[in-house]
């Protein structure tokens, strides 16, 4: 079917020291001390039902080509979003700063 390509991906241990955060300021970091568990998430408001599909199609296409996919939840026009690596023992890594980044960027099309 796809093959996985594995490569090395640099874990964002303390994500607020590591200043790629500063590229994705209206995100937050959610964290579970217990589980040691981290990601990033973000709501978006978009202006229409068909905003949303529009914007989640934008999404879709992304993270199939980047073979890095999100967490997604959708009630009609919001759009919550959640970001970590799973093969990196659900850390945070730069992979997700990137999607991030690039998710900010389809925003004002929708809104």
């Amino acid at each position: 079917m796809y093959n996985k390509i594995v490569k090395t991906v640099p874990v964002l241990i303390n994500a607020h020291n590591a200043g790629l955060l500063t590229k994705i300021p209206t995100w937050l970091v959610i964290s579970n001390d217990k589980t040691e568990y981290h990601k990033l998430t973000k709501t978006f408001t978009l202006k229409n039902f068909e905003a949303t599909w529009g914007f989640l199609t934008q999404i879709a296409m992304r993270s199939h080509l980047s073979g890095h996919h999100p967490t997604i939840t959708t009630t009609y026009t919001n759009v919550k979003i959640e970001l970590n690596t799973h093969d990196m023992g659900n850390a945070i890594t730069d992979i997700d700063i990137k999607l991030a980044t690039k998710i900010d960027s389809y925003e004002k099309s929708y809104t």
